[in-house]
């Protein structure tokens, strides 16, 4: 079964891990991110399994390698710390408890001066 992905939208928004509420980076940049919970499958049914989020970033779209993986479904934003200058990218993807993954939702970016 596959998931619809989230809609994200970042506000005022091998890999490397960061737990929920660490910082990942030595800079001082912070990137928030807010998306809307996803509702259904692809093929429009219920989605009743869903274990959490995994947002992706990097400092371009294509080398987007460090992750957070949060697993409250009822978390819907995140501030992302210790981004250095420069350019970030970010996306978010859903998972569900059998491990099935959505698509990467719109990429998003944000420039740290």
């Amino acid at each position: 079964m596959v998931l619809a992905g989230c809609n994200f939208n970042y506000d005022s928004p091998s890999g490397t891990q960061a737990s929920a509420g660490t910082s990942v980076g030595s800079g001082t940049g912070t990137a928030e991110l807010a998306w809307q919970m996803p509702t259904e499958n692809t093929n429009g049914t219920p989605l009743t399994d869903l274990a959490g989020y995994t947002i992706v970033y990097g400092t371009s779209p294509s080398t987007m390698n460090r992750w957070v993986q949060l697993t409250d479904i009822g978390t819907t934003s995140y501030v992302i710390q210790g981004l250095g200058q420069g350019t970030w990218y970010f996306g978010i993807l859903s998972y569900t408890l059998s491990g099935a993954n959505s698509a990467l939702s719109n990429i998003s970016s944000k420039t740290i001066p």
